[in-house]
C-alpha cells in the first residue's frame, strides 16, 4: 500500500521543526526532542542540504535552518530528496510497461487516483502541515527550550 518510508517521515519532522524555530539546529537536539536516532537525522539532514531544502549553518551556534519557506517547499519536493518517486501503478508513468494496457479495466481509474494523489502531494506545503500539526500538537516555546542547544 501506499506508505511512506521512516526516512520521509523523519524529513518531515526535521523540517517542521525548523520551520517552528528561529534560530539554527543541531541534528543532535532535533533527534533529543523527538527521541529519533542521531545518526539518522543528521544523515537527513545532509541529504536536505544537497537537495537545497536545508541550510548548514557552522560556528559556535551553528545548526540547520530552512533554505526556503515553508510555504515553498511541497511534499513532493521532501519525497524526492528521501524516496523513491511515487507510482500507484507502473502505467501511470509509461503504459508500455502493462502488457494489458489496450483493453485494462482498471487502467483509467487507478491512473485517475495516481494523479489526485500526485496533485495532492504536489500542492501540499510544508507550511500547511505545520498549521495542521499545531492545531493537533502546540509545540510550545517550552518544549523547543526543554534541551540545550548543541552545536
Amino acid at each position: 500500500m501506499l506508505k511512506f518510508s521512516k526516512k520521509t517521515d523523519y524529513a518531515i519532522i526535521l523540517l517542521a521543526h525548523l520551520g517552528a524555530v528561529d534560530l539554527p539546529v543541531s541534528a543532535q537536539e532535533i533527534a533529543d526532542v523527538y527521541e529519533l536516532p542521531q545518526p539518522m537525522m543528521a544523515n537527513i539532514l545532509k541529504q536536505l542540504c544537497v537537495a537545497g531544502l536545508v541550510q548548514s549553518m557552522r560556528g559556535q551556534s551553528g545548526g540547520y535552518v530552512l533554505a526556503k519557506t515553508p510555504e515553498e517547499i511541497t511534499l513532493t519536493d521532501i519525497i524526492i530528496v528521501t524516496d523513491n518517486l511515487f507510482t500507484l501503478v507502473e502505467c501511470a508513468h509509461d503504459e508500455e510497461v502493462c502488457k494489458v494496457h489496450r483493453y485494462c479495466p482498471t487502467r483509467e481509474p487507478l491512473v485517475t487516483l495516481h494523479k489526485k494523489i500526485q496533485r495532492f502531494m504536489e500542492e501540499t506545503t510544508l507550511a500547511s502541515i505545520m498549521t495542521e500539526a499545531l492545531i493537533k500538537h502546540p509545540l510550545t516555546q517550552e518544549t523547543l527550550d526543554e534541551n540545550p542547544h548543541l552545536s
